[in-house]
């Protein structure tokens, strides 16, 4: 039985196949010769920036690497006799590779190559750096690792359905499920602060289905209440009528990304995880700036990709081709999507837009969001959008098939007036996606 031990996540024992996808994100599996057991640990960030709570601590190589240490010992196992495997680390930016600051994955490395120096253990095997991701595979029971790039599936003969024009597009558009309008509805209530929560709560109370599915992200590790969330009630009370209305934007959002495993997403609700963790930053980025309406970058973060799901099912049958390029060549996934399909998933976005009147802001970050820089309306959100998309790809690999153009990343910074620090201290809010 294959485990995939999520950022944070820490697997210990004597059985089992582990699995982590990592890009800037270090995945370090041990290995005890002579106890026969090992483990995984799957650390996001170099060390904590203040203090967080115990379940956080796995998240950061400072801290999580020694209670790794540790509960391996408390198995039974000897750091004399461990052996280690490390994948990950990669850049941020290639085009600055010795940019500390925006480099946050090797500080990563560097931490944990540190950790395994002072506890006496041996690295046996390691594929760390560059700017590709990889799946580091662990076998707790041979100790046996392997470093692989997160797709590997070769068709003999690729397929290729040919160039889309707009007819495809819309047909596909037509066909999809609408989003209801309460959903809008609440888009413009998040920036509204005199919003009428207690009527748009009634309405939700009398959908079943909706009411389980904000319980459930209200439950989830995202928000990691301190004691479950039982009523819609309870969650206005918690969470705040504000972060409700986000859980209720998400929870009409979840099917709408709900698409093929074969297309873009590389995992179950891999579209849906990177849209939610690309919001959560959009957020966080949004309030430490000061300059845009954090609400707002809520729903322009989960939004984004929302292209994607119109073009899902042609990239499925390319799905192999489309990824081996953007490894090979480099290029962002909007020119590869032009020159494979003749239309890409911001275009496909910008018709859905106006197929479903989304807002004109919503409208631009979904349009703009590989190209920040070129937006005429709106720069301020679709940069922060961009910072987020990146980062949140880089950290959280192996949710979706995407690569962003990082060329703008230090003028995107400027422009947001934010520094690399500002993005490290934020990144955490990405964690425990699942």
């Amino acid at each position: 039985m294959t485990t995939v031990v999520p950022t944070g996540g820490m697997v210990t024992g004597k059985h089992g196949t582990l699995k982590a996808y990592l890009a800037s994100c270090v995945g370090l599996a041990l290995y005890d010769e002579k106890a026969k057991l090992g483990g995984m640990l799957h650390i996001l960030l170099p060390e904590p920036v203040c203090d967080v709570p115990d379940f956080h601590r796995t998240h950061y190589a400072r801290t999580g690497v020694p209670l790794f240490i540790e509960a391996m010992k408390e198995l039974g196992a000897c750091p004399e006799n461990m052996s280690a495997s490390i994948a990950g680390g990669a850049l941020v930016d290639a085009l600055s590779p010795h940019d500390r600051e925006i480099n946050i994955g090797h500080r990563t490395l560097e931490i944990t190559l540190d950790l395994m120096k002072e506890n006496g253990i041996a690295i046996g095997m390691m594929e760390a750096g560059g700017v590709n991701p990889f799946c580091l595979t662990f076998r707790i029971d041979t100790g046996e690792a392997e470093i692989e790039p997160v797709l590997l599936e070769r068709p003999e003969t690729p397929s290729k359905k040919g160039q889309l024009g707009e007819a495809d597009i819309l047909e596909t558009i037509e066909k999809l499920v609408p989003v209801p309008q309460i959903t809008f509805n609440i888009a413009n209530m998040l920036s509204d602060d005199g919003a009428d929560i207690g009527a748009i709560a009634d309405e939700v109370r009398k959908d079943q289905v909706l009411s389980a599915k904000i319980l459930r992200l209200c439950n989830s590790a995202y928000i990691a209440p301190s004691r479950k969330i039982a009523s819609i009630d309870h969650a206005i009370l918690y969470l705040g009528s504000k972060m409700l209305l986000q859980m209720m934007i998400t929870a009409q959002v979840e099917g709408i990304y709900q698409t093929s495993e074969r297309g873009y997403s590389l995992c179950r609700g891999g579209m849906f995880h990177h849209a939610l963790a690309t919001a959560r930053l959009s957020k966080a980025l949004a309030a430490r700036t000061g300059r845009t309406n954090p609400d707002v970058a809520y729903t322009a973060g989960l939004l984004h990709d929302i292209g994607k799901v119109v073009l899902d099912q042609f990239i499925a049958d390319v799905q192999p081709l489309f990824y081996r390029m953007i490894m090979e060549q480099g290029m962002d996934s909007c020119q590869l999507e032009q020159k494979i399909m003749g239309f890409d998933h911001c275009q496909a976005g910008l018709m859905l837009c106006e197929n479903w009147n989304l807002p004109d802001i919503l409208e631009d970050v979904i349009l703009f969001h590989h190209a920040p820089l070129t937006a005429q309306n709106n720069r301020g959100m679709v940069n922060l959008v961009y910072l987020a998309d990146l980062f949140t790809g880089k950290f959280l690999s192996g949710l979706e098939l995407e690569r962003l153009d990082a060329s703008s990343l230090q003028e995107s910074l400027d422009l947001a007036g934010l520094a690399p620090q500002d993005i490290y201290d934020n990144l955490s809010v990405i964690a425990n996606f699942n």
